[in-house]
């Protein structure tokens, strides 16, 4: 209490000694420092712009499968308002921005508060206020690996099929971006090698368009591949067909296209090998011709050096039957011995040649010239069976045509030029009588 008197004695004696001089004085002081803070130190404004945003707690949401979509820079523009020598002072390293992410879990499109914070005595007034910031899941995905092979083997070699390890790898990271991947890719540079290159590749993720995608990360980093030198050789292809036509019908023809085709492998492997068969073909009761696609049986560690289709194609035909009738005098005697003669009578007056074979055959045969002959090439006096033989068809139709001929076979009598049948009657006859006489002659 006595502290408090005193004090208040200490005011009214301050104020009450020379009070005129010390309000003077106290008017001159803020005189000076109005004039000091509005003229040599006054307030002014200045603009600071693009300063970065930094996002804060960005483990947190990594820790939840979350991250932010894509690679955006952030950035705020600030004006500040302050004395001079407080604004002067100040660089763009003074202000930090910063964005708390801290909350923030939904998938898609989040508005983030800004905060602009400066060491001074100044105000401070930014845009914008907030943020938009995307956020989406980490994904794991696999890709296949894909070897980008740069140069050729030595001449004669073709490359065979690349064996890779691991052949796909796992991919993750924000899901717009996994999902860019095309593939994971791997190059490896050829230099005319003869034989098989092993190496262990750097693998890159890449788009869709060959550009390596950014912010995802590959299970490995390196593949081991083994990429195969191999010769080729030109074989022939062989049909491997267990076909039947239906009845009244025939197989025309069967043939493979290509004839040869050209396949790759160790040399080891080729070295005896001439042929390749197609897969089984099995068909019955055919009525309609047919051209089929069809595989190669290649024998193991063997392929095609180009892929290429092959088809075996069977032709089909309905047999027909065709008549051709020609009397005697149409018929052609040959190699008839010299003195002998054959006796006519006993000849039949028509015979009948019968063509049976492919329609098409058959329709377009040239039959002209077409003929039965005898031939009794080496053949004495007496009683023969002869075959009639068919001319007048040329080498192929005989081969797609069966020919017949009714009757399927004659007796023909050959006798001597100058003896008739009479006489020969008449000797049999003399003989006979000689003969009783000799009988009766022995008797008596």
């Amino acid at each position: 209490m006595k502290m408090m008197n005193r004090i208040q004695n200490n005011i009214k004696g301050w104020f009450g000694q020379n009070l005129g001089a010390k309000i003077m004085a106290f008017l001159f002081a803020l005189f000076m420092w109005i004039y000091v803070m509005s003229v040599i130190n006054p307030t002014i404004n200045d603009s600071v712009n693009n300063i970065p945003v930094e996002l804060l707690n960005q483990e947190e949401l990594e820790r939840a499968g979350i991250v932010i979509k894509g690679e955006e820079d952030y950035t705020v523009n600030v004006r500040v308002t302050g004395r001079s020598d407080q604004v002067y002072r100040l660089s763009r390293q003074d202000f930090v921005a910063t964005a708390d992410l801290s909350g923030h879990r939904n998938i898609g499109a989040n508005n983030v508060q800004v905060t602009v914070e400066v060491d001074a005595d100044v105000e401070v007034e930014f845009t914008p206020r907030y943020i938009r910031v995307e956020l989406e899941e980490v994904v794991r995905q696999q890709r296949n690996v894909d070897i980008n092979i740069l140069g050729e083997p030595a001449t004669g070699y073709v490359l065979g099929e690349p064996r890779i390890t691991p052949s796909a790898i796992w991919i993750e990271g924000p899901e717009s971006s996994v999902n860019a991947v095309e593939s994971v890719v791997a190059e490896i540079q050829l230099e005319d090698n003869s034989s098989d290159v092993v190496a262990n590749l750097i693998l890159t993720p890449i788009d869709a368009n060959g550009e390596e995608v950014s912010n995802v990360r590959l299970e490995s980093d390196v593949v081991e591949v083994v990429l195969p030198v191999e010769q080729t050789k030109t074989v022939i292809i062989e049909s491997n067909l267990d076909i039947e036509a239906a009845e009244g019908y025939v197989i025309r023809s069967t043939r493979v296209t290509p004839r040869s085709i050209m396949v790759q492998g160790p040399e080891s492997e080729l070295e005896n090998l001439t042929r390749v068969e197609t897969e089984l073909i099995e068909r019955s009761e055919l009525r309609e011709s047919e051209s089929i696609e069809v595989e190669l049986l290649l024998p193991e560690g063997i392929r095609l050096y180009n892929e290429r289709t092959v088809t075996v194609e069977i032709e089909i035909s309905q047999v027909i039957e065709e008549e051709h009738e020609l009397s005697l005098d149409e018929i052609q005697i040959e190699n008839l011995g010299e003195g002998l003669v054959i006796d006519e009578g006993q000849l039949p007056e028509l015979f009948t040649i019968i063509l049976r074979g492919p329609e098409d055959i058959i329709e377009n045969l040239n039959t002209q010239n077409l003929g039965i002959t005898l031939n009794l090439q080496d053949l004495e006096a007496g009683s023969h069976n002869i075959q009639p033989r068919v001319q007048g068809l040329n080498g192929s139709e005989n081969q797609t045509v069966e020919i017949s001929v009714e009757p399927a076979e004659v007796s023909i009598e050959i006798q001597e030029e100058n003896r008739a049948p009479e006489d020969d009657e008449e000797n049999q006859e003399n003989g006979n009588e000689n003969g009783l006489e000799e009988d009766e002659g022995n008797n008596d």
